[in-house]
């Protein structure tokens, strides 16, 4: 064991001068020994955990083993403050960086200060290193409490120590020595009074010390200390606020709840321009600890930490109120309004509320409260709320605050709440005097979200908001206002636009909330209008501008540190994403499988466009898969959203519905479904869409003129873009005209198609949707043969590789008679895999002895086979056994 070297405690030099993010030690300090010796030993090892409660010494203990020891793990030691911006990546980097001694690869001390507030992630990146390659690394935590990390193993081979607070505990002699320097007194008794109370708790030992020090008569008040039954800190908290000075009572009151501060925000928050001296007094009692930050004079600016412990005494004394706290009240309501004027609002509604400054907090959130939802403080706002409900019902500018806070939580009874008393309070006065309590931009958004809830028409929203956009851009806003409602309200006056199909308005009100959000530096909000934006070039027709926007919205999803985690924008953005992707090629070799975010599980179910478009991407991926059956019952079904029924929804959408209800129905050779859903495209004036089906069922039905005919039509009158009708009718004849030897017709069609498609790369229109015309790999190959562009030969190539879509679902997509012959079948069987085996030759209609000859097996065990396996369908032959295999996709 290293002995250390001996010194008084006096002493505040340092034989080392590397640590440059190490606290200073105080003017008097105690060497603990004890836990220096253990430290030299553990710290051989990979991880040492200290474990000891706010106040026993930790830091310091740690501190004066890298100043005196001469272990060579403490040579080039780095310190780090553990939180939240530490994250994995970042410590592993730490980590990894540098070796003590290169040619035995040992790697550097890193200390990791308050290591219980380290993020989960690189608390579970520092167990994995433990387990996997403990002698990559040398880690010291500094912890309040136990961390999960693994223990057992890591223990036994000597990679993991736990040190506990007892190795803290100051003996009579250190208390001794503490109780004179801070109590100014040697008189034994004080100092065995004093120790007994204490108890070897260290920062209780000075603050006792320094409670006694203003005393007249220390032995009378040590008794006093010692008489009480309460704690200690809830005991010498007036004692140790007596015994400062007004100056330092002032500056600790203003800067108590900013947990650590440099000397510039300190003197601005006391008005102090002395903080400086008042700071580095503190520090000399141990009150008060001095982190170098890398930014100031010599590469190091000074930021000053206040010990946990003195704070809690200050909280109690800002509860208790008096002269000095008011003083420190309104010392700190200045600083905030000039923090204010300055755009710095974040940190001001905190520090309000840390005073008791309950209405000036309310002022703040009056006038930055929606910036401050899209910042880091909407969990601060939330508790406001709940904590001083008679504030917030006096001040009508809060509620749009709180109503925003709630509906981004997809709290929706909350949210309407809040909604419901800002147009309650708007429509109860005149016009001009109800814009005056309540903004009317507020008022514009929350009737939006109502509307989104059913709970008004949509149209008057809208036509409100709409007048509310136009004022706003004739009136421009300050530069030191808060663009964030404003940008709100396009962001929900353009998703409302994007639900009723005027992409056009949408489009412009999303750029526009997108802007504004880029403007203020509204992480969020600009996420959620480019998820909203991508959605919106799906619907026009952009394809390839919707995964472009998607992307650009999921390279926001991870927020800056002082920024809000948009939640429903990632989920919306890969929905986006999928949606733009599938209709591209090449075609994937495997059906696509929803995962993560794409998944939907986090989109709003207010969200009624995106959980519109959810249904349609779960539809797509199941045909990918094979399911027709499947894709045609998720169209059929709303769900649990009423909303999204046939009949509530807007016609654009109810258009694209139906068309792609018609694609599946053509599949499944569905004419009863093809007639009724051509019939309800009429019903909604979408003509051209209803030939577009019509001709499907031409087609199905073997008329080629008809369909020729109900094409044609198609092509000059259909609107929908998704999905692209008019290039679906341009092919589809491309490949009838063919068949009946129209070659240059048919060419001419192709190629418009081709030309139609090309900017938006939907290649879905060349799956080749019909039964009676030419492959549509031929009739691609004849166009690419001549001066085709660069995407017919993508075409060309990627037709090549599938049979056209109607080829290859024509025996495995059960069909209408198929499903009803399944409808009075049994619950869906559990079949072994050889009966699936069995099921699956059958489909492709083999006898019993290819599937003996297939399987290895005899023709009477395939007989067998085929017996369970009727038994467990309900049939008797192999057409039912093959139309129920189909409807419960088991083929």
């Amino acid at each position: 064991m290293t002995a250390h070297p001996t010194f008084t405690s006096h002493e505040a030099t340092s034989n080392r001068t590397s640590l440059g993010g190490t606290p200073r030690l105080p003017r008097v300090y105690i060497p603990r020994r004890r836990l220096w010796e253990r430290l030299d030993e553990a710290t051989r090892g990979s991880v040492t955990l200290l474990v000891a409660p706010s106040g026993a010494g930790k830091s310091l203990g740690v501190v004066g083993w890298l100043r005196f020891s001469s272990e060579p793990q403490t040579h080039d030691a780095v310190w780090v403050a553990g939180d939240e911006s530490l994250t994995s990546a970042r410590l592993e980097a730490l980590i990894s960086k540098g070796r003590r001694d290169a040619a035995a690869g040992s790697p550097r001390l890193v200390i990791i200060d308050d290591a219980h507030l380290l993020p989960s992630s690189s608390v579970r990146m520092l167990d994995r290193r433990l387990n996997a390659a403990p002698d990559t690394m040398r880690v010291l935590l500094l912890s309040r409490w136990d961390l999960p990390l693994t223990r057992l193993v890591p223990e036994l081979l000597g990679d993991f120590t736990t040190l506990r607070g007892d190795l803290l505990r100051l003996d009579d002699t250190e208390c001794a020595t503490l109780i004179e320097e801070h109590a100014r007194t040697a008189d034994p008794r004080v100092i065995r009074l004093v120790s007994e109370r204490a108890q070897g708790w260290c920062t209780a030992v000075v603050l006792a010390a320094r409670s006694i020090s203003g005393a007249p008569d220390p032995y009378a008040a040590a008794q006093r200390l010692a008489d009480e039954a309460v704690p200690v800190a809830d005991q010498i908290a007036s004692e140790v606020f007596a015994a400062l000075t007004q100056r330092q009572r002032h500056l600790l009151l203003c800067v108590a709840s900013e947990g650590a501060v440099d000397v510039g925000m300190a003197a601005h928050l006391s008005h102090d321009a002395g903080a400086r001296d008042v700071l580095t007094e503190l520090e000399a009692t141990g009150l008060v600890t001095r982190t170098p930050c890398a930014t100031g004079d010599n590469g190091h600016e000074a930021r000053f930490r206040i010990h946990p412990l003195l704070t809690e005494v200050i909280r109690r004394r800002l509860l208790a109120g008096g002269v000095d706290v008011q003083r420190a009240q309104s010392t700190v309501i200045r600083a905030v309004r000039l923090d204010l004027a300055r755009r710095r609002p974040d940190d001001a509604f905190s520090l309000l509320v840390s005073m008791r400054a309950y209405d000036e907090a309310a002022e703040v959130l009056e006038v930055r409260g929606v910036q401050m939802l899209f910042g880091s403080r909407a969990a601060a706002v939330a508790e406001f709320a709940r904590s001083h409900a008679d504030v917030v019902h006096q001040r009508p500018q809060l509620w749009f605050v709180l109503a925003l806070e709630r509906w981004w939580a997809d709290d929706v009874p909350g949210a309407r709440h809040w909604m419901e008393r800002i147009v309650d309070r708007a429509a109860a006065a005149p016009e001009t005097q109800g814009v005056e309590q309540i903004d009317e931009v507020h008022v514009a958004c929350a009737r939006l979200m109502r509307a989104g809830l059913g709970l008004e028409p949509t149209e008057d929203a809208v036509d409100y908001a709409k007048r509310t956009v136009g004022r706003s851009q004739h009136a421009m806003l300050p530069t030191d206002a808060d663009g964030a409602p404003l940008s709100m309200l396009h962001l929900t006056l353009g998703s409302t636009l994007n639900w009723l199909g005027d992409l056009s308005g949408a489009e412009a009100s999303l750029t526009a909330a997108l802007s504004l959000a880029r403007s203020y530096d509204l992480h969020a909000l600009e996420a959620s209008a480019l998820s909203h934006l991508a959605l919106t070039e799906l619907m026009v027709g952009r394809e390839h501008a919707c995964v472009g926007l998607a992307l650009d919205a999921l390279s926001l999803a991870d927020a800056p540190p002082r920024a809000r985690r948009p939640r429903f924008a990632p989920s919306r953005a890969a929905l986006g994403l999928v949606l733009g992707t599938l209709v591209d090629l090449p075609w994937p070799s495997e059906p696509i499988v929803a995962s993560g975010e794409a998944t939907g599980a986090h989109i709003s179910r207010v969200d009624l466009c995106a959980q519109f478009w959810l249904r349609m991407r779960d539809a797509r991926l199941a045909l990918m898969g094979g399911f027709a059956a499947k894709a045609q019952q998720i169209l059929m079904s709303p769900g649990t959203i009423p909303e999204l029924a046939d009949d509530n929804l807007p016609v654009r959408l109810r258009t694209t519905l139906l068309v792609e209800r018609g694609l599946l129905a053509a599949l499944t050779s569905d004419r009863q479904s093809l007639k009724s859903f051509a019939e309800q495209l009429e019903a909604v004036e979408a003509r051209g869409e209803a030939a577009l089906i019509a001709g499907l069922r031409a087609d199905l039905d073997g008329d080629r003129r008809g369909a020729l005919r109900c094409f044609e039509t198609a092509a000059a009158d259909a609107v929908c873009t998704q999905p692209p009708a008019r290039a679906l009718a341009l092919v589809c004849q491309a490949q009838l005209l063919d068949a009946i030897d129209e070659r240059e017709k048919a060419l001419d069609r192709i190629g418009a198609a081709v030309a139609e498609t090309e900017t938006r790369r939907n290649a879905v229109p060349f799956l080749g949707w019909t039964r009676q015309g030419t492959p549509i790999r031929l009739v691609l190959e004849m166009l690419a043969k001549g001066d085709g562009s660069t995407w017919a030969r993508e075409l060309a190539t990627g037709s090549g590789l599938l049979p056209d879509i109607t080829t290859r679902f024509r025996s495995s997509a059960p069909t209408s008679e198929v499903r009803r012959v399944a409808a009075g079948s049994v619950p869906v069987p559990t079949l072994s895999p050889r009966e699936r085996e069995v099921l699956g030759e059958l489909a492709r209609g083999a006898t019993y002895a290819d599937i003996g000859a297939r399987l290895f097996v005899s023709e009477n065990t395939v007989k067998t086979h085929v017996s369970s396996l009727y038994s467990k369908l309900g049939v008797s032959r192999r057409r039912d056994a093959l139309a129920v295999g189909r409807s419960l996709h088991l083929v």
